[in-house]
This record gives C-alpha cells, sequence and structure tokens, in this order.
C-alpha cells in the first residue's frame, strides 16, 4: 500500500496508561465527552500497566497522546515515560497522578502536563483542549504507510531519510526502519510540501534533521552518512544554502 499524508485532526489517537482501573474509567469518560462537545474522533486504548502499554506500541499502536499515571506495579510512570521518549521523541505526554514529588524525573521525560488526582472536569478540559492544539498546529502532519501487517504513522519531522531498495522504500528514523513496496518518485512527490529533498536517486532526506553538509555528502542526526550524487551537488549547496537562512527549499 501507498503511503499518504494524513492531517491529525482527523482522528486522535489516545493511549491511557494507569493501573487504578476508576482513575482510568474516569479519564476515558472525561475524554468520550470532549470528543463530543469539540466533534474531534477520539480512538481510545486502556492499559493497566507500563509494560501492557508498551506491548501495545511494539504491536504497532501509535498514539498523539498518552495519559500516564506515575506509580504503578512493576513498571512505574517515569521508566515507562523514558522508554516512550526513546521511541517517539514528540510524544505527548501528560501525567496524572496521586503524586507531585517526582519534579526531577518528570523535567527528565519532559510531560507536557501534570493534573492531580483526582482531577476535575474543567481542569482536564482546559489541558486537553491545549493538546489538541499541540498536535495539530504544532506537531505538523503524518506520513502514512502499512509496513507488513502494520499501519504506520509517523510524524514527517521523525523521518530522517527514505531510501530506495529495489520494489520497496525503507522509512528509517532514529530508532526504527520500516518497509513497504512502493517508489521513491512517488514518495517523493507526496512529501513534495514538506522538507524533503532527493539528493540521490536512492536517498530522499529529511533537511530538518541534517548535523552537517559538504558539498559531496551529508550527515544526519543520528550519525548516518549519505552521499550526494554528482549531477544534484550544485543544487542541493544551494538549497542548504537557502535552507540555512530560512528560505523554503521548496520554493512555497
Amino acid at each position: 500500500m501507498s503511503g499518504s499524508i494524513k492531517r491529525v485532526s482527523v482522528m486522535i489517537k489516545i493511549g491511557i496508561c494507569d493501573d487504578d482501573w476508576k482513575s482510568a474509567e474516569t479519564i476515558q469518560k472525561y475524554l468520550e465527552l470532549l470528543g463530543k462537545k469539540y466533534q474531534y474522533k477520539l480512538e481510545l486504548e486502556v492499559y493497566s500497566s507500563g509494560e501492557e502499554l508498551i506491548c501495545g506500541y511494539e504491536e504497532g499502536n501509535r498514539f498523539d497522546l498518552i495519559y500516564l499515571d506515575i506509580e504503578m506495579k512493576g513498571m512505574d510512570g517515569i521508566e515507562t515515560a523514558r522508554w516512550i521518549r526513546e521511541q517517539h521523541y514528540h510524544m505527548i505526554l501528560i501525567y496524572v497522578s496521586s503524586y507531585d514529588t517526582y519534579l526531577k524525573q518528570l523535567f527528565e521525560v519532559e510531560p507536557f502536563r501534570f493534573l492531580q488526582k483526582p482531577v476535575s472536569l474543567e481542569a482536564f478540559e482546559e489541558v486537553f483542549l491545549k493538546a489538541v492544539q499541540r498536535i495539530e498546529e504544532q506537531k505538523g502532519e503524518y506520513f502514512r504507510f502499512q509496513s507488513g501487517r502494520n499501519m504506520i504513522n509517523l510524524l514527517c519531522r521523525e523521518i530522517l531519510y527514505i531510501e530506495s531498495a529495489g520494489r520497496k522504500v525503507i522509512v528509517h528514523t532514529v530508532n526504527h526502519t520500516y518497509e513497504y513496496y512502493d517508489k521513491l518518485d512517488h514518495v517523493e512527490e507526496q512529501l513534495s510540501a514538506f522538507r524533503f529533498v532527493r539528493i540521490h536517486k536512492a536517498y530522499l532526506v529529511n533537511m530538518d534533521n541534517i548535523e552537517a553538509f559538504q558539498y559531496e555528502r551529508l550527515s544526519l542526526k543520528d550519525g548516518t552518512i549519505l552521499n550526494i550524487s554528482e549531477k544534484n551537488r550544485p543544487r542541493i549547496r544551494s538549497i542548504f544554502w537557502n535552507y540555512c537562512h530560512g528560505e523554503d527549499v521548496n520554493g512555497g
């Protein structure tokens, strides 16, 4: 299946992770009420532990937002958040907890907000709307494609580069690679509105994730070094120069 660009306003996927079923039920109820009130289409998944959430993530569940308790049996909310950050740095995390004594640890995993239990609908609504605004206005667009049996939604800004490999393309992020059947020419066309640049017949690179540029090659934020094809070097140098000076690399 070919990839596509998908706006997050169409569907917001939310994970709830709390070993207190009453608290999880309250969060779910609040979200359902707010979804109806503001006409958001929400897809909710509830987990009773950090281990269960991670298992769901590894099975292909991807979220725009996660509500997370801090003190849970087994893997606590801080440890779970560290794991999430390693896989999906831009994930919006909201802690809903009775405990506010973890400020240093919370700072390390950069939660979006902290809600004190028991949380009122009014306070919950205020934070929810701010999170949705962040998702829609600051997180940008998702690139959607099917890899094996899993439907993958990736923030365009998380993609390092996309590589052509025979009849497949390989999507590279910092922590994962995904393969699916498509042509790089088609992917380049789909991502033409974003800061992706074709540096080689085999490579489509996200300009936002370039760490260093040389005339013949460039390096990405994860240390990957890619060669720029000879015929593309003058064009790429000009594009990179414009990019460094805040100009649109696609001329828009």
